[in-house]
């Protein structure tokens, strides 16, 4: 699906102010140099989906401390957005959902996984609860899927999924001063923190409202922010993505994210038999786990993993995701899909990063200690 952003142009015209200096200027104690701004705008294809997001507006390093010390806003166009009505859409949705779902009240937010009935995650959703219907705010590329999936289960019920992707757009606050922001159009939740592991609100807005919204959160100070600053971010803090760490070959165990998105305590949905025969079983064949690195050595997404330094025989696993991680001193933040025989905290695996092999250190999918000091 390809719906480009209400925010395209005012994006790739935003101009960033940065300092020149001056080489024949130098008296000791002085401010030298001046400010001039300039269009540095860079942008992304997202996936297989046809949509571009913003990669950075130029500095990379202050959006990052944006996320990290004040309040970001992102251009959500990665996700879409689906609306489920009619009475029974509370019970439509729990039953097709690993979440615990019927307790929701006007204006929640819970995460949660859509399942097939083989147990397979079809969508890493976002539930948020309003009294005339309920969205459903997935990765923009299995919007369509999800949409058909869910009104092929819809019988007897009062309810019905339509894909509001064109009508629905999404922009994100981020950081620790991201609840202080005013918003006055659209609707605001929660961005629930365990789908980044970073506060934050999520602003639903119809494609008018959005440029106005845009200009009147960098008004109240919110840096705007691209995927590079967020990408390095979610990656230190251990969040995998839908579509990126994992997708919909995979079971909900192999993601290392249950805690969050399923109850083990709730009735029937689509895929249960499966997600508890798994919990009961114990471990997956793979799992998604943090690689630590005592370098700034960074290997790709897609670089194969290996039991030894010899680096050959059968890889046992792939790194999905890396970024420097400046939380932890500048070292690299690793996301890797692993088999589950070295998916043990303080296994050494290896990967290369160019023609080095260099060796790392396996640790549980959760957040560092440092998130707390932040």
């Amino acid at each position: 699906m390809t719906i480009p952003s209400p925010l395209q142009e005012t994006l790739e015209q935003f101009e960033i102010e940065y300092s020149v200096q001056h080489a024949d200027v130098n008296r000791e104690g002085a401010a030298s140099g001046q400010f001039q701004s300039q269009l540095l705008s860079e942008f992304l294809p997202w996936g297989d989906s046809g949509c571009s997001i913003l990669a950075t507006t130029g500095i990379v390093e202050l959006e990052y401390a944006a996320i990290q010390k004040s309040v970001a806003v992102f251009d959500a166009v990665c996700r879409g957005t689906i609306a489920l009505t009619g009475k029974d859409k509370l019970d439509c949705i729990n039953r097709l959902t690993t979440q615990q779902l019927l307790d929701m009240e006007e204006g929640d937010s819970r995460l949660t996984f859509i399942t097939s009935r083989k147990g397979s995650v079809i969508a890493d959703a976002i539930i948020y609860m309003l009294t005339d219907k309920i969205l459903i705010d997935v990765d923009i590329s299995v919007i369509d899927q999800l949409c058909d999936h869910i009104n092929s289960y819809i019988v007897m019920e009062d309810a019905r999924a339509n894909n509001i992707t064109k009508s629905t757009h999404w922009l994100w606050c981020l950081g620790p001063k991201a609840d202080k922001i005013s918003v006055k159009d659209g609707r605001t939740f929660q961005l629930p923190k365990e789908f980044l592991r970073i506060d934050g609100i999520a602003i639903a807005l119809s494609p008018d409202q959005v440029i106005k919204t845009w200009e009147s959160l960098v008004e109240q100070e919110a840096r705007p922010i691209g995927w590079y600053a967020l990408n390095m971010a979610r990656v230190e803090r251990g969040a995998p993505v839908c579509m990126i760490d994992f997708d919909t070959s995979n079971l909900p165990h192999e993601t290392s994210l249950i805690q969050s998105r399923v109850r083990f305590d709730k009735g029937c949905y689509l895929g249960q038999e499966i997600v508890a025969r798994m919990e009961s079983l114990g471990q997956p064949k793979k799992r998604l786990v943090k690689l630590h690195l005592d370098t700034d050595d960074l290997p790709i997404a897609g670089a194969q993993l290996w039991e030894d330094e010899t680096g050959t025989g059968t890889p046992i696993g792939v790194v999905t995701s890396s970024a420097i991680s400046p939380l932890s001193g500048g070292v690299s933040a690793v996301i890797a899909m692993i088999g589950k025989k070295y998916a043990v905290s303080d296994s050494v695996v290896f990967t290369y990063v160019g023609s080095e092999i260099i060796a790392a250190k396996v640790a549980e999918l959760k957040p560092p200690p440092q998130e707390d000091s932040i």
